[in-house]
């Protein structure tokens, strides 16, 4: 994690976007007298709005959890993709 301010990712917006970008890199820009700004790359935020979509009720939930239980305790199907549309 990087941590800069304004005045800095002005002069090395590239440089940060790349890093961002490129490298997976979680960039936060401290704003002096305002509250502070995190850049992640897209792909990152996608995940966690899909994580928190998947996560928002109830139901959905404990559905997860309980698959999750199942593949750890090796009670999962493999099933081959070939054979989905039989």
């Amino acid at each position: 994690m990087q941590t800069t301010n304004h005045s800095e990712l002005r002069k090395n917006l590239k440089k940060n976007l790349d890093l961002v970008s490129d490298e997976k890199e979680i960039v936060i820009i401290h704003r002096s007298g305002q509250e502070d700004v995190v850049m992640v790359p897209l792909s990152e935020y996608n995940s966690w709005m899909e994580t928190s979509h998947l996560l928002s009720t109830e139901a959905n939930r404990e559905n997860l959890e309980m698959s999750i239980t199942e593949a750890k305790e090796g009670k999962a199907t493999t099933i081959n993709k070939g054979d989905l549309w039989k």
